[in-house]
C-alpha cells in the first residue's frame, strides 16, 4: 500500500517537492502493480485529498472532510477489492482527463 495525493495528479506550485514526491510514488505504484500483475500480490494506491488536518499549518484545512470519513471511504473501497483508493476530489483527479487536469492545475495555481 502506497499513500500518494490528489496532488500527484495536479501540483499546487507552493509545495513543488511534495507534489513530485506524490506524482512519482503514483508512477512507480503504477509500474510496480503492472510488474506484479501475475503474482497475485496486489499493489494499493491510497489517494487522499486534501483533509481537515493540520498539514501545511493550523486552520488552513479546516474545510475540507474529516479524516475519520476519509478513512470508512477507503475501508469500504478495500472491502469492494479496489486498488485505487480515492475520496472527495482525488476521486475526480484519479478519473480525471488531461483537459480536467490542466483546468484543476490553472485554478490551484493562478
Amino acid at each position: 500500500m502506497n499513500v500518494t495525493s490528489g496532488l500527484a495528479f495536479v501540483p499546487f506550485s507552493k509545495v513543488p517537492v511534495y507534489c513530485g514526491t506524490k506524482a512519482f510514488l503514483r508512477s512507480f505504484t503504477l509500474s510496480l502493480r503492472h510488474q506484479l500483475k501475475d503474482s497475485g500480490t496486489e499493489v494499493i494506491e491510497i489517494i487522499p485529498p486534501a483533509l481537515n488536518t493540520d498539514l501545511g499549518g493550523k486552520g488552513l484545512h479546516d474545510q475540507h472532510p474529516s479524516v475519520s470519513e476519509f478513512v470508512e471511504h477507503i475501508f469500504e473501497q478495500l472491502k469492494a477489492g479496489k486498488t485505487e483508493l480515492t475520496f472527495g476530489t482525488s476521486e475526480a483527479r484519479a478519473e480525471a482527463n488531461n483537459a480536467t487536469i490542466a483546468e484543476y492545475f490553472n485554478r490551484m495555481n493562478p
